[in-house]
């Protein structure tokens, strides 16, 4: 990767993942008006309610995002598709590369530098199937090291994660 010519190899990795999540394709669709387009495609259609439904889905519009650079790929070849990836993604590498933005990713690069080991533990899931609560623990080496709750095990995760991260790097259960 250009941009990171002295990085090391975990690093790049870490802003490539970044880049193709479905949360950083999801900002390309936006920024695209992929949700838009699509929208305007079924309008005046039984499908136009949720046309307009599935504009602001974050998985519809990653999975727009996806969809067009693999059209791209098919009507022009290769090297319209990387310029066309490179051209949507390039607005959005500063943010890939703060390393704040996933606490897990900096939980798990941090552990092993320690030559820890990382894993999460759903420990309770409540509520009705429409609001569900959840409670997650991190683990370092297999001891409780944070504590994460949230409507979705993946905020959860992130929020013990956080808290574990705290801990680790203030050296408390190191």
């Amino acid at each position: 990767m250009a941009v990171l010519p002295d990085a090391p190899e975990g690093e790049i990795s870490r802003v490539k993942n970044q880049l193709r999540s479905g949360r950083f394709c999801a900002v390309v669709a936006r920024n695209e008006g992929l949700g838009e387009r699509m929208a305007a495609l079924v309008e005046g259609t039984p499908h136009a309610r949720a046309g307009r439904t599935l504009m602001t889905s974050r998985g519809v519009l990653a999975d727009l995002a996806e969809s067009a650079l693999g059209a791209i790929f098919l009507a022009r070849g290769w090297e319209a598709a990387r310029d066309a990836a490179v051209a949507a993604f390039a607005p959005l590498l500063p943010h890939a590369l703060d390393p704040g933005v996933d606490p897990k990713t900096a939980l798990q690069e941090a552990g092993q530098r320690q030559g820890r080991r990382v894993a999460y533990e759903l420990v309770e899931e409540t509520g009705p199937a429409h609001a569900r609560h959840f409670r997650v623990h991190a683990l370092l080496d297999g001891r409780v090291a944070g504590v994460g709750e949230g409507g979705s095990r993946r905020t959860a995760e992130q929020a013990a994660a956080r808290r574990a991260l705290r801990d680790l790097e203030g050296g408390v259960g190191a």
